[in-house]
């Protein structure tokens, strides 16, 4: 196997992490400036249930980053689908080079046949062409080239 032809699973092992640190790192990122604005809000005005409203604003903050996981959950289940496809497209390909190297070898060896056939067939040209003069040869021969009488023509 070469490094091409794990190109796409491997980038997925390999990427998938950070896929997962991305959106978290983002999600912290904006939930401490989201706790510096509340804490600057709350600075100002302190309610009586100030514990409530800190958590209320957890609550929201998790409610938040549940969702985003769910859309990266639904997103890497798509990205799975979508390589399982490839995968078993890449195998449909696979079969169908063996076939081709199949017929090529098929074509190799009816090639070879076939010069095998037109290499007899100019041998028995030939023989043909020497049984053909021989005959020419044997109806050109005088009668009396032979030894043999020629026969009397009448008056």
């Amino acid at each position: 196997m070469t490094g091409t032809e794990l190109g796409a699973p491997a980038l997925l092992l390999v990427w998938e992490p950070s896929w997962l640190l991305l959106p978290s790192a983002m999600v912290f990122g904006r939930r401490a400036q989201r706790q510096k604005e509340h804490q600057s809000e709350v600075g100002h005005i302190v309610p009586d249930n100030a514990d409530v409203v800190t958590i209320a604003g957890w609550v929201e903050e998790g409610k938040q980053l549940f969702s985003l996981w769910q859309e990266r959950v639904a997103q890497v289940t798509e990205l799975r689908s979508r390589l399982d496809a490839l995968a078993q497209e890449i195998d449909q390909l696979r079969v169908q080079v063996g076939q081709i190297d199949g017929l090529r070898a098929e074509c190799l060896r009816l090639s070879q046949a076939e010069e095998a056939l037109l290499l007899e067939r100019d041998q028995l040209r030939s023989v043909l062409d020497r049984i053909s003069e021989l005959a020419q040869r044997a109806t050109q021969i005088r009668p009396g080239a032979t030894g043999e009488t020629a026969p009397e023509v009448g008056p």
